[in-house]
C-alpha cells in the first residue's frame, strides 16, 4: 500500500533472504529501492528499483559512500555471499560492518538500519547476550529441528549443515515415537555432542552480537539495530508482529530441570520481519534502539527463501 511520503531506501543485499522480502515490501508501499550488492540485478526489474553493483569487500570506504548518494534510509541486510559453513565467519563479517558504518558517516544517508542477528538480544531481566549463555545453542538447534520450514530453508542456504539438521530431526522424531534405532540414537548423540563442543554457526552468531558494540551508545550517526528473533525463517505473511527492545522474547515459563531457552524460543517469518523493518524506515520510532520482533510462525509450511520483483506489480525477473 503506497505511503504519503515515498522514500528512497537503499537495501544492502537486495537479492538475499531478508533483503529480497524487504525490497518487495518497500516497492509495494510505493517507495524507491536502491539495491546495493555484487549482483543487485538478480532481484529483477522494476521502474522504482535501481541496482547499484558494488563488491563491498573490494571497494574503499569513500567509494562505498558514493554508492549511498541520494538515499534517505539505508538498510543493511548484508550476509556472506559464499555458501555452506565457510560463510559463517567471525572476522570478515565484523570488518564489513566497520566499513559500512564508516561509509555511512561520510555519506548523505539520514538513517541507517542494520539487521544483525538474535545473538545480541539479552536473556530476559539480565544484561547477558543470549549467545553467551551455555544453554542457548542446544535449545536453538532443537527448536529449529522441529520446523520443516526452517530445515528446508537451511538446506537451500547452507547445504550440508541443513542436511545434517534434517538427519537429526528425523532421529528425534523416531525417538519421540518410540521407534528409534541404534543409528538414530547415534545420530542424536553425535549431533548434540558437536553442538556442546562448538556449534558450527557459533562464530557467525557471535559476530552479530559483537557488531552491536559498534552501535551501542554511538551518537555520531542515526541508527537502529535490528535483531530478528531466533526462529527467523520463511513463512506466512500475517501482517502482525510484536516489538521487544534489548530482550529476547521467550514463551511460557522455564520448566524444572530444563535450560531457560528450552522449548521457549520465539520466531517470525521473513515476510513479517520485512513489514517491521519497513514500518521503522517510515516512522523512525526506534532510533538508537536495539530491537527485535516476533510473530506467528505456527503455520509450518516451507516457503520461498528468496523473492524476485515478479512479486511486485509491474516487476519482472
Amino acid at each position: 500500500m503506497p505511503t504519503a511520503k515515498p522514500l528512497r531506501v537503499g537495501v544492502i543485499g537486495p537479492a538475499g533472504f531478508g533483503g529480497s522480502y524487504l525490497s518487495v515490501e518497500l516497492l509495494n508501499r510505493g517507495h524507491q529501492v536502491i539495491g546495493i550488492s555484487r549482483n543487485p540485478g538478480k532481484l529483477g526489474k522494476h521502474e522504482r528499483y535501481i541496482p547499484r553493483p558494488v563488491d563491498i569487500g573490494d571497494t574503499t570506504i569513500a567509494e562505498l559512500a558514493q554508492k549511498f548518494e541520494g538515499i534517505d534510509v539505508l538498510v543493511s541486510e548484508y550476509g556472506p555471499h559464499t555458501a555452506g559453513a565457510g560463510a559463517l565467519l567471525y572476522m570478515p563479517f565484523l570488518e564489513t560492518v566497520r566499513k559500512l558504518i564508516l561509509a555511512v558517516k561520510i555519506s548523505p544517508v539520514k538513517y541507517f538500519l542494520f539487521v544483525g542477528g538474535a545473538g545480541s538480544l539479552h536473556v530476559p531481566t539480565t544484561s547477558e547476550c543470549c549467545v553467551d549463555h551455555p544453554d542457548f545453542f542446544m535449545a536453538y538447534r532443537r527448536a529449529i529441528a522441529t520446523s520443516e520450514a526452517h530445515i528446508s530453508y537451511m538446506e537451500e542456504r547452507l547445504g550440508i549443515l541443513g542436511t545434517a539438521l534434517r538427519t537429526y530431526r528425523n532421529a528425534r522424531i523416531a525417538e519421540r515415537e518410540g521407534r528409534a534405532t541404534d543409528e538414530d540414537r547415534k545420530a542424536i548423540d553425535e549431533y548434540e555432542k558437536d553442538i556442546k563442543n562448538k556449534d558450527k554457526a557459533a562464530d557467525f552468531i557471535k559476530a552479530g552480537r559483537t557488531a552491536y558494540m559498534f552501535f551501542d551508545g554511538n551518537t555520531s550517526f542515526k541508527w537502529s539495530f535490528v535483531s530478528p528473533s531466533a526462529l527467523y525463517r520463511p513463512g506466512k505473511r500475517t501482517g502482525e508482529y510484536k516489538i521487544s527492545v534489548d530482550d529476547m522474547i521467550l514463551e511460557g515459563e522455564q520448566k524444572d530441570g530444563e535450560g531457560i531457552f528450552e522449548g521457549r524460543l520465539t520466531g517470525i517469518s521473513v515476510a513479517d520481519m520485512a513489514i517491521a523493518i519497513a514500518d521503522e524506515a517510515e516512522n523512525e520510532k526506534l532510533v538508537g534502539k536495539h530491537w527485535s520482533a516476533v510473530g506467528d510462525i505456527s503455520e509450518d509450511n516451507p516457503a520461498p527463501s528468496y523473492l524476485t520483483l515478479e512479486s511486485v506489480e509491474g516487476g519482472s525477473r
